[in-house]
Parts: structure tokens; C-alpha cells; sequence
């Protein structure tokens, strides 16, 4: 009874070690275990300050470059505004100048046709005074017709006078009386017009009541002389 007694005695003794060593391995497993969830909680935290730390400076380096878009927008803003007066400005001078052109054609267009038409009815007058004399008023018809004439044509009117027209009035009675049934103008040029003049010629002779008609044309020049337009050559055609 003894034996047996020392004997499970011995074997409680020798199986008390080999618990508590089996205990410590479990512990010290535990802490490991633990020590490895602290290290991938650690390693987790740290990842999530890496991800805040790069997240803001990411929004420092979005604040950073706004700043100087803008910055970069304003000089351009601020030198369309200082040029669009400019444009404004040239854009006027541009009209200005296109209305003052227009103007100046029109005004030399309209001053053009002025001095045909003041052109073109001294031809039609002078025409008329030149080609009309009457027995009875022969002088002061030639007179009148000298007022009007110049140039290489007063020289031809007085040799015309002289020869053919004195003595056909005084000798004959002869009366003419010329009118101008159209007129128009072949050219024109600041000082001088050229035109054309369709003539309708009464002529009465004495003792013959009938008067006799005809009709010419004559291409006049007048020329601006003296402040008036006179005639400087006349041909029949």
C-alpha cells in the first residue's frame, strides 16, 4: 500500500513539470499571437497617417496652384480691358474715316455734275445769243455775242461778222432767230465741256414773209474763263 502510494506520488510530481511547461507554451503563444495583432494594428495606422498626410497635401498642392490660375487669369483680364478702348478707338477712326471718304465722293460725284449742268446751259444761252441777230439791233447783237466767246473762236466770230453777217443783215434784212431743242454733254473736265447742241434756225429775209427753217447740229466747247463759261470754239456738223 505504500509502494503503490509513492509511486502515484512520483507520477503527480512528474506530471506537475509537464503541465506547467505545457501552460508557459500557451502563454507565451498567447503573447505572441497579441504581439502580432499590436504590429498589424500598428502597420494599419500608420498606412492610414501615410493616406491623411498624402490626402492633405495633395489639397495643400490644389490650394497652392489655384491661386496662381487666378492669379495668371487676372493679367489676362486686366489687359483685355485695357485694350478693348484701343480697338474701340481705331474701330471709330476706321468709320470715321470710311463716312468722310463716302462724303467726299459724294460731294465731288454732286460738284462734278454741278459744273456740267451750269456748263451745258451757259452753251445753250450762248448758243442761242451768237447764231440770233436782227437787222434792227445788228450792233448790240454782235455786242452781246462778244461777252460770250474767247479764244481762237472770238478771232473766227469777228472775221464771221465782218464778212458774212454785216452785210448779209444790212443788205438783205436778214433776221435770224436761233433756239436750242436739245443738249447734252459729250465730256466734261474741271475747266473745260464739250456738247452737243441739236439747233432749230428761223431766218427771214426783207420782202419775203415766209421765214425759212433749218435745223443743225453743233458741237460747242466752252471753257471757264474769267470766273464764266464761254465758248472758245464752235463746229458745225
Amino acid at each position: 500500500m505504500s509502494a503503490t502510494t509513492d509511486t502515484t506520488a512520483e507520477k503527480t510530481a512528474a506530471e506537475e513539470p509537464a503541465a506547467e511547461e505545457t501552460e508557459t507554451a500557451t502563454a507565451e503563444t498567447a503573447t505572441t499571437e497579441a504581439a502580432t495583432a499590436t504590429a498589424t494594428a500598428e502597420t494599419a495606422t500608420a498606412e492610414t497617417a501615410t493616406a491623411e498626410t498624402a490626402t492633405a497635401e495633395t489639397a495643400d498642392t490644389a490650394d497652392a496652384v489655384e491661386p496662381s490660375a487666378t492669379t495668371d487669369a487676372a493679367p489676362a483680364g486686366s489687359r483685355a480691358r485695357r485694350l478693348l478702348p484701343i480697338v474701340l478707338a481705331g474701330l471709330l477712326v476706321a468709320s470715321a474715316v470710311a463716312v468722310a471718304l463716302l462724303g467726299w465722293g459724294a460731294y465731288s460725284e454732286s460738284r462734278a455734275q454741278r459744273t456740267q449742268d451750269t456748263a451745258l446751259a451757259a452753251a445753250r444761252d450762248s448758243t442761242i445769243q451768237v447764231l440770233s441777230y436782227n437787222s434792227a439791233t445788228l450792233d448790240a447783237d454782235l455786242a452781246r455775242s462778244r461777252t460770250l466767246i474767247s479764244g481762237g473762236f472770238a478771232a473766227k466770230f469777228e472775221e464771221l461778222a465782218t464778212s458774212v453777217i454785216v452785210p448779209a443783215v444790212r443788205q438783205q434784212s436778214l433776221s435770224t432767230k436761233a433756239t436750242v431743242v436739245r443738249a447734252a454733254v459729250i465730256d466734261a473736265q474741271p475747266d473745260l465741256v464739250r456738247a452737243l447742241l441739236f439747233v432749230n434756225q428761223t431766218t427771214t429775209l426783207g420782202g419775203q414773209p415766209a421765214p425759212h427753217n433749218a435745223t443743225n447740229q453743233v458741237r460747242v466747247t466752252m471753257t471757264w474763263t474769267n470766273g464764266k463759261w464761254l465758248i472758245s470754239d464752235m463746229q458745225p456738223l
